[in-house]
């Protein structure tokens, strides 16, 4: 059996536990990074994705260059289910090569001092008197262990560390439920020819979009719960409503996302868990790259603190728990909350909103993507309570929506506030926990 001994233990190194590896190597820990797959097989499966411009100097991160850099997009048009209405959204962002930024980050990790392992996929976790000092699995074929001072669980859905540790251990350890995953379908095309979009565009209501690819080519996706098959049949339908049979599909590509909330705590004896393994994307499109590297900057942060007074306890880890779910945290809980009901809302709905301009009006998107929220003064918040009141009057909006969107909206403030109050320390989790699950309408769960 092959055995390895480092300072801190990260499971998987996808966007997340790249950040994490390189932030920790660089404030010289020895860091092993574990990869169930070929490295460069990394990203294959979605190839193109975006990130926000302004994210690389917030991070630490050069900004990319071609052929990782496709191209920079200021602007995404957003246009209601029946068209007559175009929103513009204002905010750069680089469209970018996904195996090429993994490999990127790959290199920074090793310059630092880390060290990388392939295909090695962790099935087992390591307790001696009940803490978690490293995991097991098989290493091309054959049975391997990895110890360290600290396990940091960056391994997207699968939570391959989280999901296996135990209920005592104080952590959610639940799998995600296939209800909360939304499937994403991308098919890139070739030559649509004059009068067909350009640029970036969303389609809201469809949870589609129109986006620029290499060169004049393009992107069209759409992420929908339900499965692969169901995805790809809304996909051909909105299409087909839209646009018929543009050009010529060079490639299709798939991937996954969680649309849940994030855990409670993500932080144990020993253990940490990061990006999507802690449902850290963004309820409101789903990304989890640069909201992970949110989660993952406060993590390192307090992980390289933590090791260099000596100390990997709960307690040593907590304010990677305080930072996150007093700031983006609180957000994402509040985002989570009222998500789903827009979601559900018809299409004649949606339409009016567009029309009247509130809660899908480009300005506010703006600040969405810039802030995670947005801002509701008690003038705005007054006028769109209104515009939706007429509407309902008038036929022109449903009363259930009307209801279920106040509902929800009160249950968003009540969550954000909690999330804030978040507790400075681990005895106070207890009874935060309970507050926070009778919030969410949950009841006990596994673990945390």
């Amino acid at each position: 059996m092959q055995q390895f001994q480092s300072d801190i233990v990260v499971v998987g190194a996808g966007t997340a536990g790249c950040y994490f590896a390189w932030q920790a190597a660089r404030a010289g820990f020895r860091v092993l990074l574990l990869e169930a797959k070929k490295l460069d097989q990394l990203g294959e499966h979605i190839e193109i994705f975006h990130m926000d411009q302004r994210s690389f100097k917030e991070f630490g991160i050069p900004e990319p260059q071609p052929p990782e850099l496709i191209h920079l997009e200021t602007t995404i048009s957003m246009y209601s289910p029946d068209r007559q209405v175009c929103e513009q959204v204002h905010y750069p962002f680089f469209v970018m090569n996904m195996p090429a930024f993994h490999r990127r980050m790959h290199g920074y990790v090793r310059e630092s001092g880390g060290e990388i392992i392939e295909e090695a996929q962790v099935t087992g976790i390591i307790l001696d008197n009940g803490a978690l000092v490293g995991v097991s699995g098989n290493l091309k074929g054959s049975p391997f262990e990895a110890r360290g001072n600290l396990v940091v669980d960056a391994s997207g859905l699968a939570a391959a560390v989280r999901t296996r540790l135990p209920m005592e251990y104080g952590i959610e350890n639940d799998p995600v439920d296939p209800a909360c995953i939304f499937y994403v379908c991308l098919e890139l095309r070739r030559g649509s020819g004059p009068g067909f979009l350009r640029g970036s565009n969303a389609f809201i209501f469809h949870k589609a979009f129109w986006n620029r690819s290499y060169g004049d080519d393009f992107i069209l996706g759409i992420s929908q719960p339900g499965g692969f098959d169901y995805a790809w049949q809304k996909h051909k339908e909105w299409r087909e409503e839209y646009f018929g049979d543009p050009g010529k599909v060079v490639a299709r590509r798939q991937g996954m996302v969680a649309f849940r909330r994030s855990l409670l705590s993500c932080v144990a004896e020993r253990f940490l868990v990061i990006g999507d393994a802690a449902f850290h994307n963004k309820p409101f499109s789903g990304e989890g790259v640069v909201s992970g590297f949110t989660g993952c900057k406060i993590a390192a942060e307090t992980s390289i603190a933590a090791l260099q007074a000596g100390a990997v306890s709960r307690e040593a880890l907590w304010q990677y728990n305080v930072r996150y779910y007093r700031g983006q945290g609180a957000k994402f809980a509040a985002g989570f909350a009222q998500l789903p009901a827009a979601v559900e809302l018809s299409r004649t709905d949606v339409d009016f909103l567009y029309h009247q301009g509130i809660i899908f009006s480009g300005r506010d998107f703006e600040e969405l993507n810039e802030q995670y929220e947005v801002r509701m003064g008690p003038g705005k918040l007054l006028r769109t309570a209104a515009v939706m009141l007429w509407g309902a009057i008038t036929g022109q909006f449903g009363f259930n929506s009307l209801k279920t969107l106040a509902q929800v909206s009160l249950q968003a403030d009540a969550l954000k506030q909690h999330f804030q109050n978040y507790p400075a320390h681990p005895s106070g989790y207890a009874a935060w926990k309970q507050n926070a699950l009778a919030l969410w309408g949950e009841g006990a769960r596994h673990g945390g």
